[in-house]
Order: structure tokens, then C-alpha cells, then sequence
């Protein structure tokens, strides 16, 4: 039962005055005798009144502290923890708009027109190749979402994002909203040293990409990003990682086009080891892959093997080379240069598949003008070991590019730059072609 102070005070004098009355009336033995004795018995009341007045204010803020607990801390820079758990969240993306220009189209509606995508390069002697090419767009923009949590069995983290490279959508497409089809980018849980979901693969070597304002990046780079399933285990100078990852063999016909089998029974294999110093990063990735084919009455399949050497090396104050080194007959769409992963003999009564070598990679420079002005120059090249038994002189044989801008970010959230790039392609038969592209670009985080 609550009593307040001013009704506290009421109940006193009402008692008191009760009582002297009382005291009065029966006599002069209950009665104060002297003026002393009344002052001593009002200062016993004060007293009480300050006593029920200090526990009440007590009783407020033990009620307080129950009723409002003070909020919970998040353990890293940039996350919040959710109300009425112990779960951390952090949101995050950016806003990107790019203006491109291009010597040469792609295609009418085609998104090479948008990042380099190797294999899109007009051939120089193409009639139907139209010359100039001016694009807008912000479909790089980007959204995602991290939690974490701590579990007996270790941090559990999630992470999803999506952008808009998804298909075109809207009426119209660029005639009326230039709307983009959302797409799925990463979607992974981690618990412990477990990750499941999509992300990027195993083989791909993150810590050795370059900066480029082009979305697509070097013609030879790995670039995969797919569902898998991966065990992360660290040592005290890196860590070793093994890793199932989603199958899907591509194969080149005998009259050289370019097709998905579609009838893969094995999971992609894949093991990195990754080194970490202060002369660098570095990591070396082995695949093993089982490549198949099934056209339903016939059917065919053969392995094959792939590495990839990547790393980051440290040179004058922030600075750094950036490189990447492939190699294998199982490269095929793990590569940016889009070779197929096979090729099929059709001339055969009981059509077999081959594996097709391949190499590339790439290396690049990152230079810093000042802490806010930096600069990336980055050349790639890759090529594939055709066999013109099988395939016709019409297919691609090897690619090029050329990156190089100019970055400044007047605050840490903005990122303002300039590239040129410069593309190559050869077919097995000396034609050739080459794309020349300037791209301005504005990047703003949202946090």
C-alpha cells in the first residue's frame, strides 16, 4: 500500500493532535508537564516523518531499477544491441551511382554495358557493333544486415545483403522508373567455425581484389560467389579452410557455343590455407571438381583440379600490390573470363567431354596521394587451351584489361572517382577486339 508524504504528514499531526487531547483530558499524569517535553515529543515525529520519507525514496528507485534496466552496451563498433535480447545487429550498404561511357555497346539492354563482363567485347570486325554508349545507373546500391551472439559453442553470426543487378523491372524499364529486380548477394549463418549459406566461395581469395569503380573488376579475377558449406580453422599466424561448395559444370559444343549440363552429382571441393604477416597476406586455394555431362539418353563426366595463388603485400606507408595467380583445367566459370569449364566432342558416336587448361590472373598497385587522394592501376590476363579438334577457331583464346582511377574521399563516407579501363579479346582465329570506358562514380554509406 503506498502512502504519500503529504498524506504521511497528515496521519502525524492527526495522531498527534489525537493524542494530546487525549493526554489532556486524562490528567496531569499523562500530560506534558513542561514546555521541553512537548518540543521533545514533536522532534520523536519529525524524526518518524523523515524516516518514512527516506523509505520511500528508497522504495522509487528499487521499483526504477526493476521497471527501466539500463540498456545493454554492444561489443562492437557499429552494432546495437536488440531490446529484450542478447543479440547484436548492425545495418549496413550504400548508395552508388556510376556514369558510363563506352567507345563501343555491348548490346541493346545489356548489362556489359553497365561493368565489364570480358566475353561482351564487340569484335572489331562485327558489322552490327555500334559505336558510343552513355549509361546512368545506381543498381551497385546495396543493403545488408549482420547479427551476432554469443553461444557455449562460440560466436553465432548471420549476415545477409542483396543488390539490384537482379533482372530489369518496372513498365518500361529505362523509358519510365529504371527499376531493377532486387537480388540476392549473401545470405550465411556461422557458428563457431561453421559457416552454411551463400557467400563468397572458399577458392575465391577476397584479400588480394583491387579497387576498381568497375563493378565487374580484372578479366582473370576469381569471382564465385554460392551456397557452401565451409569449416574455418585458425592457428596463430592464419587459418586452414575446407569446403563443399555448389556444383555446376559449363561446357563448350562442337559448333562452339557455350551451355550449362545441369546433371552435376558431386559437390565442388575446395581447401585454402591463408597467411597472415607483416610483410603481407597471402592464401593459396586448391579445387577439386567433378564435371558432368547428361543430355538424358547419353551422359559423360571426368575431374579435374584448379589453384589459385592471391595475396597482398605492403610497400611504402599505406600502399600496397594487390595480385592473383590461377591455374587449372577446372578454372572454367570460377575465372571472370567465362571460358566454359569443358568442351564436348559431338562428333563422337558416344559424345565425351575434356577438360579445358586455363590460366590468368592479374596485379595491381594501390598508391596513396594523401590520406583522403588514392590511385589504383591494375592490368589482367587470361587465356584458354583450346582444342580446335573439337571446337571451332570462332571461340575467345584470351583476354585483357587495364584499370586505373582516381578516388578521393573528402569524408570516410563518401568515395568520389574516376577510371578508365581498357579491354581486350582475341578469338582463336586472330580476330580480336578492344573496349575503351570511362566510368565517374559517387559512393555514399549509409553509416
Amino acid at each position: 500500500m503506498k502512502i504519500s508524504i503529504r498524506k504521511s504528514y497528515r496521519l502525524i499531526w492527526l495522531v498527534a493532535a489525537v493524542f494530546g487531547t487525549s493526554a489532556w483530558m486524562s490528567g496531569p499524569v499523562a500530560r506534558a508537564d513542561t514546555l521541553e517535553e512537548l518540543k521533545m515529543q514533536i522532534q520523536a515525529l519529525q524524526q518518524k516523518v523523515e524516516a518514512l520519507e527516506k523509505q520511500q525514496v528508497e522504495a522509487k528507485k528499487v521499483v526504477a531499477s526493476v521497471e527501466q534496466p539500463a540498456p545493454k552496451k554492444a561489443s562492437q563498433k557499429g552494432y546495437f544491441v536488440i531490446p529484450g535480447t542478447d543479440t547484436e545487429m548492425k545495418i549496413g550498404g550504400y548508395v552508388k551511382l556510376d556514369g558510363i561511357y563506352s567507345n563501343k555497346s555491348a548490346g541493346d539492354g545489356s548489362d556489359a554495358n553497365q561493368f565489364f563482363v570480358p566475353s561482351a567485347i564487340p569484335l572489331n570486325n562485327d558489322p552490327n557493333s555500334k559505336n558510343g554508349e552513355t549509361v546512368f545507373q545506381a543498381r551497385q546500391s546495396r543493403i545488408n544486415l549482420a547479427t551476432t551472439s554469443d553461444t557455449p559453442f562460440g560466436k553465432f553470426k548471420t549476415f545477409f545483403e542483396g543488390d539490384f543487378f537482379g533482372g530489369a523491372g518496372g513498365a518500361g524499364k529505362q523509358d519510365v522508373s529504371n527499376s531493377y529486380e532486387f537480388r540476392l548477394r549473401h545470405a550465411y549463418g556461422e557458428l563457431g567455425n561453421l559457416l552454411a549459406g551463400q557467400t563468397w566461395s572458399t577458392f575465391q581469395i577476397l584479400d588480394s581484389l583491387p579497387e576498381t569503380l568497375d563493378f565487374g573488376g580484372p578479366a582473370a579475377q576469381i569471382f564465385v560467389r554460392q551456397a557452401q558449406v565451409r569449416w574455418t580453422e585458425p592457428f596463430n599466424w592464419g587459418s586452414l579452410q575446407f569446403a563443399v561448395e555448389n556444383p555446376n559444370t559449363t561446357y563448350l559444343t562442337s559448333g562452339g557455343v557455350k551451355s550449362e549440363a545441369d546433371n552435376d552429382h558431386m559437390p565442388d571441393m575446395v581447401g585454402r590455407v591463408n597467411l597472415n604477416s607483416a610483410y603481407g597476406s597471402y592464401s593459396l586455394a586448391m579445387m577439386g571438381r567433378q564435371l558432368r555431362w547428361d543430355n538424358g539418353a547419353q551422359s559423360d563426366e571426368t575431374w579435374g583440379g584448379a589453384a589459385s595463388l592471391g595475396g597482398r603485400i605492403p610497400t611504402f606507408g599505406k600502399d600496397d600490390i594487390r595480385f592473383q595467380i590461377n591455374y587449372g583445367n577446372a578454372l572454367g566459370r570460377y575465372m571472370w573470363t567465362g571460358f566454359a569449364d569443358v568442351t564436348l566432342n559431338q562428333k563422337l558416336q558416344n559424345p565425351q567431354i575434356s577438360a579445358l587448361n586455363q590460366w590468368g590472373g592479374f596485379v595491381g598497385y594501390r598508391h596513396f596521394w594523401m590520406d583522403t587522394l588514392r590511385s589504383n592501376l591494375i592490368y589482367s590476363y587470361g587465356e584458354a587451351d583450346n582444342d580446335l579438334n573439337v571446337v571451332p577457331n570462332t571461340v575467345n583464346r584470351q583476354f585483357q584489361s587495364v584499370h586505373a582511377n582516381l578516388i578521393w574521399s573528402p569524408i570516410p563516407k563518401i568515395d568520389l572517382g574516376i577510371e578508365y579501363l581498357y579491354g581486350y579479346r582475341e578469338l582463336e582465329n586472330s580476330h580480336e577486339g578492344d573496349l575503351n570506358r570511362v566510368q565517374v562514380s559517387a559512393t555514399y554509406n549509409f553509416f
